[in-house]
């Protein structure tokens, strides 16, 4: 069976919408089923009493099964909302309670390869990569959790090689155990201790800098392992000779799950459309444990001119305004920079106001009144990790999910990029991790349309878990592979869940009481949706000195047609009209 289109699917929306009955409607269809019902036993029973106890029996079951049918359909209610048009824009007149989840993200930057299920094509090339994981000897039962999902929901199909890599050498038990649970090929490599460890002339700066971290409760921040693991995966990871001999990776950590089926070569598909890099899910990073991240980075692209691509916009907030005469204004949008502006001069004028009263002053607006004190006793904003209007918004794609091309990271702008972050000693100093690292570099390196988003892997890491719905025109029998490890084993699977409107997911089996990533405040998937919609566009640029100039002009003639200062509402009207 051939995997359903994207434009078939928004097609199939579309019908969907108009054959689904309210269900309103169903409930006053059974409900007028029981009344019927109720009216006909009520009756035979009158007139027949002894000779009708079989149609009694029979009309009961009718009444039954339509309250359960009312009751079934009351239930859906909740699915019947999918059937809503939510579209990714809708996140500002929504807040945060929209439901991104239940949304069909597809735009021309990026959609999903396929949606529901497709027959594995086990007989296509493989493309040149592998599943990489980094574990100790002493996490050999996560590893196996991780094996175990992995193989059952994708690679019994495709087989590809498995890599472990351990600062330390793997030891027979870990390696015997592994081997259990592939019939794939399996790699072992130890790194270099000269790729793991810190410098040793820094030892003592290091143990205080990490030392301090823990002092004040900062996630990790007091394990040096945890620091030294993070600088691996930004620096040596990738020129590990069992990495690095292959075009892509699939990282994998140690007690992960995965929630659905992936019937098809991820790796393959991305070599056909132009993909570099994979994730799961984007979350925002706590400010303090990279608090000089991004200074390091905008120094570094002052350092080496490199031109950014069009992915940076996506972790990055630009200020939205210019000015060349001094005065900067906090808005974040020009609604607010134009009304900041139009307070500026008010307040202006009401200070150049001769022979004020008492009078004057309580009749002028309160508001910009305690504003006016509030601003002088203000200290001068201090942003550290605002630099030429720019400044990072901590959303991040999770790395411990990654499907990339290795040569974005053995490139020699990212290699230049790390010497220049290991240089400032932020690896220990701070609590850096390698995803906000990794995502400042895609976003420099990459342009959006280099990325992809796998909404249709089911992933779950420490407590968060992405889950999607199963996709309503495309579910197919599960049917082993001749090659998979557990291949005709007594084993009960687990009853995919019921295909929801918009879904995308093959087999997906979500956890009890699921509580999606997506839908969180903490996602930054409204961000994605937004940038690589279709009709997204660069907010607009205000540009300072020319609105001075027309708020000033517009004052001046509210005040000479008799208005009354104070009570100027100009920036407002113009947005209202």
């Amino acid at each position: 069976m051939a995997p359903i289109s994207l434009d078939a699917m928004e097609d199939v929306h579309v019908h969907d919408k108009e054959k689904v009955v309210p269900p309103g409607r169903i409930r006053f269809i059974a409900s007028r089923i029981q009344f019927i019902a109720s009216r006909i036993i009520f009756a035979r029973i009158k007139i027949y009493k002894l000779k009708c106890n079989i149609l009694f029996i029979l009309l009961s079951v009718v009444l039954v099964l339509g309250i359960i049918y009312s009751v079934n359909n009351n239930n859906e209610q909740e699915e019947d909302f999918s059937h809503i048009k939510l579209t990714a824009h809708d996140s500002e007149e929504y807040g945060e309670k929209s439901m991104v989840s239940r949304t069909f993200l597809s735009s021309d930057i990026d959609s999903p390869f396929y949606v529901g299920c497709t027959v594995p094509d086990t007989s296509q090339r493989r493309a040149n990569a592998s599943l990489v994981v980094l574990a100790r000897n002493s996490e050999v039962l996560d590893v196996v959790k991780s094996m175990k999902s992995m193989e059952r929901h994708f690679n019994q199909w495709y087989n590809y090689p498995w890599v472990f890599l351990n600062d330390e050498p793997f030891d027979d038990t870990f390696k015997e155990t592994v081997k259990k649970y592939t019939t794939s090929e399996i790699e072992f490599g130890t790194i270099a201790a000269s790729e793991w460890n810190f410098k040793e002339e820094d030892a003592d700066l290091i143990a205080e800098s990490i030392a301090n971290q823990g002092d004040r409760q900062i996630l990790y921040g007091n394990l040096e392992s945890y620091h030294k693991m993070c600088r691996f995966y930004s620096m040596s990871f990738y020129k590990h000779e069992l990495v690095k001999k292959r075009e892509w990776y699939w990282r994998v950590e140690p007690n992960v799950e995965f929630y659905c089926d992936l019937t098809y070569d991820p790796f393959v598909e991305m070599e056909k459309r132009g993909k570099k890099y994979g994730f799961t899910v984007m979350i925002g990073e706590l400010y303090y444990t990279v608090p000089g991240l991004f200074r390091e980075t905008r120094a570094f692209l002052k350092k080496s001119k490199l031109k950014v691509g069009n992915a940076w916009n996506l972790f990055v907030d630009t200020s939205k305004y210019t000015s060349s005469k001094g005065k900067k204004y906090n808005g974040s949008n020009k609604r607010e920079i134009l009304q900041e502006i139009e307070d500026e001069l008010t307040l202006k004028r009401f200070l150049q106001m001769r022979k004020k009263k008492d009078s004057n002053v309580e009749e002028f607006d309160r508001d910009l009144i305690k504003k006016l004190f509030q601003d002088s006793m203000k200290l001068p904003l201090l942003s550290e990790d605002r630099m030429d209007q720019e400044e990072y918004n901590l959303c991040h794609f999770w790395s411990n999910f990654e499907i990339a091309k290795t040569e974005i990271f053995t490139s020699p702008e990212y290699q230049a990029y790390f010497e220049h972050l290991d240089a400032s000693g932020g690896f220990f100093r701070e609590r850096w991790g390698d995803a906000p690292v990794h995502l400042l570099a895609v976003g420099m390196l990459l342009n959006l349309e280099d990325i992809h988003y796998f909404r249709d892997i089911g992933y779950k890491h420490s407590v968060l878990a992405h889950c999607p719905a199963n996709a309503p025109p495309q579910q197919l029998p599960y049917e082993e592979s001749d090659r998979y490890i557990f291949s005709g084993k007594n084993r009960k699977e687990p009853k995919p869940d019921k295909p929801r409107a918009r879904g995308v997911g093959c087999r997906c089996k979500c956890p009890p009481k699921h509580r999606e990533i997506e839908d969180s405040g903490s996602s930054c998937i409204r961000d994605w949706a937004k940038i690589t919609a279709n009709n997204f566009r660069k907010p607009e640029i205000v540009d300072v000195d020319f609105w001075e100039k027309r708020i000033e002009d517009l004052l001046d003639d509210f005040l000479a047609t008799g208005g009354e200062l104070g009570t100027n509402e100009l920036a407002r009207s113009m947005f209202d009209n």
